[in-house]
């Protein structure tokens, strides 16, 4: 399997509700940012900044790559999320209401 790319993190985050928390213009310093709440919450959140989404999505990859299998709220959330297979992550994220609606 081909390494997670910056555009098919971001178009995952987009497919997501509430993606305009996680992607979003820093209002302090203007910065891009994205995070990592959508799958590890909000107590296990980070965000990753950069002067584009590109990079800062990145971050986020290279993140997600290192806590693989990780003893942590971090690393279980990425392991049992099915990462790097987007559409798995996407399964894992996917609120229940959507599962509910689709049935």
């Amino acid at each position: 399997m081909e390494k997670v790319t910056p555009k098919q993190i971001l178009e995952l985050i987009n497919r997501l509700p509430d993606a305009e928390s996680h992607i979003h213009i820093c209002c302090i310093d203007g910065k891009h940012c994205v995070t990592n709440e959508w799958f590890a919450g909000n107590f296990a959140g980070r965000s990753f900044e950069a002067d584009n989404y590109e990079d800062a999505a990145q971050q986020l990859i290279d993140y997600m790559y290192e806590h693989i299998g990780h003893n942590s709220m971090v690393g279980k959330s990425v392991s049992e999320s099915g990462f790097p297979n987007l559409e798995k992550v996407y399964e894992y994220c996917k609120p229940k209401v959507l599962i509910e609606d689709e049935a």
